[in-house]
């Protein structure tokens, strides 16, 4: 990995965006992953079929806080078909880590809440 790529990964761990909870979000979901103990809950804002507004917060790992201001950042005026169109990999892909099987679990934390957010729309 460059090392511009590792300090741009190292500041998201450190200054990660979107971290912290909305006062009335329109679908809040909390995820666990099961192999390591990550928590992460994703809050959304959605006015007329556009998220406005993503936050995340919770207990986890590098990795997973990583993931999570990756995700919030890319869906952030997106619509929800066009979100719902996104897949893991596409996630992957964004936050394009070398990640063993174990830690790809914990890039995917926050894509599953935001699948189950999703479905409770």
């Amino acid at each position: 990995m460059h090392d511009i790529k590792r300090d741009e990964i190292m500041d998201l761990y450190k200054n990660p965006h979107n971290k912290g909870y909305m006062s009335k979000p329109t679908v809040s979901v909390s995820k666990k992953n099961p192999m390591c103990g990550d928590e992460v809950n994703l809050q959304l804002k959605i006015d007329n079929g556009i998220i406005t507004d993503a936050k995340f917060d919770g207990n986890a790992c590098s990795v997973s806080i990583i993931s999570s201001s990756v995700l919030t950042d890319y869906i952030i005026g997106k619509s929800i078909n066009e979100v719902k169109k996104i897949k893991k990999n596409d996630l992957l892909k964004l936050i394009d880590m070398n990640l063993s099987t174990s830690r790809i679990s914990c890039a995917s934390v926050v894509f599953s809440a935001l699948q189950n957010a999703l479905e409770d729309l």
